[in-house]
């Protein structure tokens, strides 16, 4: 048991690293998982902590209860809040990376599916309307309920919440979801008409076809490769 727990450290920070690796994190942005223990969660540190330098040490560990403090993400309460109101769910990441900050500041968001590997992508996608950092247990529930059960939901002129079954999904959604705005963003700028997938296609069958468990862990293994540092190194090894 121990061990399992050591190793979720092990992982979130890993995946913390990979986050900033894709630009997806840095400053702001954050990434918990649900331990084995569904009353605590593991977080990254907050606002002003290098989050491609974090290490397993730097991982904190909170119960679903624990108040905001300074160190702590900001908008802490939509990883307490999703942990608590949808276990099922193991990780939540939020991010304020271009693409999907982009498609967040469209009046109707684009729902078309230009590339198999992002088919969680909701055919229609929730959008959070305040002009406002998600600041309250509150504000929190409310955009949980907003999710439902989307893989994705956009926060208005703000970025993206992306979730996941496990931490190794919520971190490929979350790279394949900025990819797929980039995308979206791209492609509609050209004015052409375009080839979406066909709606005929069910999504959730091509997600799980396309993006099996099997490939969230491979795509892990992967990216960490690129993120592995020494204790005191700078950037990638």
């Amino acid at each position: 048991m121990l061990d399992d727990y050591l190793a979720l450290r092990g992982e979130l920070a890993a995946t913390t690293r990979i986050l900033a690796d894709h630009k997806l994190v840095g400053m702001f942005g954050h990434v918990s998982v649900l331990t084995d223990d569904p009353s605590t969660y593991l977080v990254c540190p907050g606002a002003g902590a290098r989050k491609d330098r974090c290490r397993p040490s730097d991982v904190i560990e909170l119960d679903l209860d624990h108040e905001f403090e300074p160190g702590l993400p900001l908008e802490l309460y939509m990883h307490s809040e999703v942990h608590r109101l949808k276990p099922e769910i193991k990780s939540l990441i939020h991010v304020h990376s271009p693409g999907l900050v982009a498609l967040a500041a469209m009046a109707e968001v684009p729902s078309e599916l230009l590339m198999m590997h992002a088919s969680f992508w909701p055919e229609a996608v929730p959008v959070w309307e305040e002009p406002d950092l998600v600041r309250s247990r509150a504000d929190a529930q409310r955009l949980i309920g907003l999710l439902g059960d989307e893989a994705i939901a956009l926060l208005r002129w703000h970025g993206a919440v992306i979730v996941g079954r496990t931490l190794q999904e919520a971190l490929m959604r979350a790279i394949l979801a900025e990819e797929h705005a980039q995308q979206l963003v791209t492609a509609l700028s050209h004015g052409r008409s375009l080839a979406p997938v066909p709606r005929s296609v069910d999504r959730g069958d091509l997600y799980a076809k396309v993006l099996s468990a099997r490939t969230h862990d491979m795509h892990f293994g992967y990216a960490k490769t690129f993120v592995e540092v020494e204790p005191g190194a700078r950037g990638r090894s």
